[in-house]
């Protein structure tokens, strides 16, 4: 998908809509019409609403950058990364790739991307990061994407639909049985509503929130490469789900297949989420501006948490770009620009870069946002798992094999044990 100017962004955005999967027309480093351009290929996932902020992030590049244009195509997280496969087996990936930690490690030791070190301090200031932040993208101390932002799980409540419930928004801290009991209310309040409103959907499903519920047991998802935990914690994690569906605490598995790609608590079928802080944005936009409040996950132990705040959305150098200080620039300006700061606001997360937070004063869900993660700062007594290649694919069979469950095709110890084999098939590599 070539970029023509800033006016024609919402339309080529619409078009990306309808199609899944837009691919560029031209393999990574191509120099254009032959008059001198340097041309950049950038790709991310994400929906439309984060592809308008691109663009004009974008638009404002290249406009600081005379001679420089850059080709952008996005798609969802799926089709994002089977594009991304497709390119890197023949060779042409995109010069910026927007990364995540799950695929850090098979992209960085596969050479797909390549080490950023070179371009630090030069095109690259990560002076305006987080001490610690910059290291969480290290494979063998190199340095292989830049992060833009950071986020965290939190738990999300719809305070308008729970006082329509006659339920209460909880306070303090909750204990997982705690909060399973408050799904439990939500539900019985909720069984006469039209459509009907669960507690929330199956929490169990989320990867990163097991890692967290590891870590409040002194363990992790990785550790020496191998897996962290045993199939004993597992079953425990898993095995929360059974009851909760049963008595429609937790939305239908049927019925999260049929509202794929809108969110539960959005549409009011939930009033609780367990989600990136983040999203707090698009649930608001989702619900008609309900008053949405954000909780401190549940832990039994306050004292351990195991919360850590990810690197929400990185960049990395595709390896074989034939402009690399251009696109290491376009890094930079993505991650630091106040201007683009102000552009993106919260939606990407909190902007890492001390200098693109200079850009806006976060006002409204944005400052919510901001305010829960600073207020966790005390209790980050956990940290995100250590890069390991194989993990995306770890990630996609944990929750398909936890759907399954759900579904009833498999039983509990039929899922736990499936799940360590593809696991510990996808570590071996």
């Amino acid at each position: 998908m070539k970029r023509t100017d800033a006016r024609g962004a919402r339309a080529l955005i619409a078009a990306a809509a309808v199609l899944p999967l837009v691919v560029t027309g031209c393999s990574a480093g191509d120099t254009g019409d032959g008059d001198g351009t340097v041309v950049l290929d950038f790709a991310w996932w994400g929906d439309t609403t984060r592809a308008e902020r691109y663009e004009e992030a974008v638009a404002l590049f290249e406009e600081r950058n005379p001679g420089v244009e850059v080709r952008t195509n996005f798609a969802a997280w799926g089709d994002y990364w089977s594009a991304r496969n497709t390119e890197a087996a023949s060779g042409s990936l995109p010069d910026v790739i927007q990364m995540d930690l799950a695929y850090l490690a098979e992209y960085g030791t596969s050479g797909r991307i390549v080490p950023l070190d070179e371009y630090v301090g030069e095109q690259i200031d990560t002076s305006t990061l987080p001490d610690g932040l910059v290291e969480s993208t290290q494979l063998d101390g190199q340095t292989y994407a830049i992060p833009t932002s950071t986020n965290t799980l939190a738990t999300i409540v719809n305070a308008d639909l729970l006082a329509d419930l006659g339920v209460e928004v909880p306070e303090g801290d909750l204990t997982w049985d705690e909060y399973d009991a408050f799904l439990a209310d939500i539900a019985e309040a909720g069984a006469d509503q039209d459509p009907v409103v669960h507690g929330s959907v199956d929490y169990t499903q989320l990867l990163w929130l097991f890692q967290i519920w590891l870590g409040q047991q002194g363990k992790t998802l990785f550790e020496d490469g191998a897996l962290g935990f045993t199939e004993e914690d597992l079953v425990q994690w898993w095995g929360r789900a059974a009851p909760l569906h049963e008595d429609g605490s937790f939305l239908p598995a049927e019925r999260l297949d049929q509202l794929e790609g809108v969110d539960a608590i959005g549409v009011k079928e939930t009033a609780s989420d367990i989600s990136w802080d983040n999203f707090l944005v698009r649930y608001s936009e989702g619900s008609g501006g309900a008053n949405l409040e954000m909780l401190p996950l549940p832990a039994d132990d306050p004292e351990q948490r195991g919360l850590f705040l990810k690197p929400s959305l990185m960049l990395s150098l595709g390896a074989g770009s034939e402009h690399p200080e251009e696109a290491a620039a376009l890094i930079d300006f993505i991650t630091n620009d106040p201007e683009v700061g102000e552009i993106f606001g919260i939606s990407r997360g909190v902007p890492a870069s001390a200098a693109a937070m200079e850009g806006f004063e976060p006002e409204g869900l944005d400052a919510q946002v901001a305010d829960y993660e600073a207020a966790l700062e005390p209790h980050l007594t956990g940290a995100a798992p250590p890069p390991v290649a194989g993990f995306g694919t770890i990630e996609a069979a944990f929750v398909r094999i936890d759907g399954d469950l759900a579904h009833g095709a498999l039983t509990l110890d039929e899922a736990v044990e499936q799940f360590f084999a593809e696991a510990e098939a996808a570590l071996a590599g």
